[in-house]
């Protein structure tokens, strides 16, 4: 994952009042987080679907369960670390979008298909009946309620559910699929409405994949809403790191970089919007970050970046206790010790990139290896 990783998704999600996407392990506790880190953007910034955060966190944890219950494994390891599962879910305009992915056997694929049509030929109340029969004959899968929770993931939405399935090799495919919330409850055929179609989450994933991408997000960076995801990360860190000094050193470059976004973006609205990435690298994490800032505030940003970046480890030593002490001092501006902390800690020289998006804005971007 390189610098213009950030701007490529970003990019593409801007229009977006939220946007997370999560290529991983679904453990209980980061599924979860996941949970409570949407629970909190539909509350806080989607009005129109605040009074769903109820049914919305319903249709993620089906879709959590999906994955972990009848995602397949290869040789009995999951396949490839980095795509256990796939997860997004984004909000644009009046709809929230839901979506999943995990792997399958292909000699399967035939019966859920059948199973997915099946469900999106019923209406509303035939749904309730067939629900109910499920239950009342127990036909379910080998593996707890695959067709229940198709089922209800249709009731819960009132709409249509989308798939694809995409074929991984001989033996598996892909199997994607897709949700949508809408404030009204009316039915809609996703295929001829859905402004985001399930293709386009899958080439989000596919690229995840090829820059091995753990975690996206794109939405408000207060402190309220950065807490779910640092959980998220710190859950993941447990897993992927055995050095103690390492995972406290990249937790701690990924909270700076967090709250340089919370603290210095331009706030547009009531919100402070940015979009942080982390992946791996080899034996190491990538972060990304990238936040809008003004136009005005560039010259002196990229000269301060442009000399953090010139000094070496000792320079930046001295130079994050000086701004230590200044910070003791009231007439002394502290800001920059964040950046200066996070440089000092990295394996590489700091990285940044400054675009500019029109006449008042920018758009700053960082990389950085941990």
């Amino acid at each position: 994952m390189n610098i213009d990783t950030t701007f490529w998704f970003f990019d593409r999600i801007k229009e977006d009042n939220l946007c997370l996407l999560y290529n991983g392990d679904f453990s209980d506790e980061i599924t979860n987080k996941l949970i409570e880190l949407s629970e909190y953007n539909i509350t806080n910034n989607v009005n129109s679907l605040s009074k769903m955060k109820k049914k919305a966190s319903f249709l993620m944890a089906e879709c959590f369960q999906n994955i972990v219950r009848h995602g397949e494994s290869i040789e009995g390891k999951k396949f490839a670390t980095a795509n256990e599962g796939f997860f997004l879910t984004k909000n644009w305009q009046d709809t929230y979008y839901i979506t999943s992915g995990n792997l399958i056997e292909n000699n399967k694929i035939e019966d859920l298909e059948r199973q997915l049509k099946k469900v999106n030929s019923l209406n509303r109340d035939e749904l309730k009946v067939l629900y109910r029969e499920v239950l009342e004959n127990e036909m379910i899968s080998d593996k707890g309620g695959a067709g229940l929770g198709l089922i209800e993931m249709a009731r819960k939405s009132g709409q249509k559910l989308e798939y694809v399935f995409n074929e991984f090799d001989d033996k598996f495919s892909l199997f994607y699929n897709q949700i949508l919330l809408k404030p009204s409850t009316e039915e809609k055929n996703c295929e001829d409405n859905c402004s985001f179609e399930i293709n386009e989450a899958i080439n989000y994933h596919k690229e995840m994949i090829a820059k091995d991408i753990l975690v996206i997000h794109k939405g408000d960076f207060s402190q309220d809403a950065i807490f779910p995801v640092l959980k998220i990360i710190e859950e993941n860190l447990q897993r992927e790191k055995n050095d103690v000094v390492s995972k406290k050193k990249i937790f701690h470059i990924l909270v700076e970089l967090l709250q340089n976004i919370s603290k210095h973006c331009l706030k547009e609205g009531n919100k402070k919007e940015g979009i942080f990435l982390i992946g791996r690298s080899d034996n190491y994490f990538t972060i990304n970050t990238g936040n809008i800032i003004e136009n005005e505030k560039v010259k002196v940003l990229k000269t301060q970046l442009d000399y953090i970046s010139s000094l070496n480890q000792k320079e930046l030593k001295d130079l994050y206790l000086s701004k230590l002490r200044e910070r003791n001092i009231p007439s002394v501006d502290g800001a920059g010790i964040g950046l200066i902390d996070v440089a000092r800690r990295l394996i590489s020289p700091l990285n940044y990139s400054i675009q500019q998006l029109d006449d008042k804005r920018s758009f700053l971007s960082f990389n950085v290896i941990a």
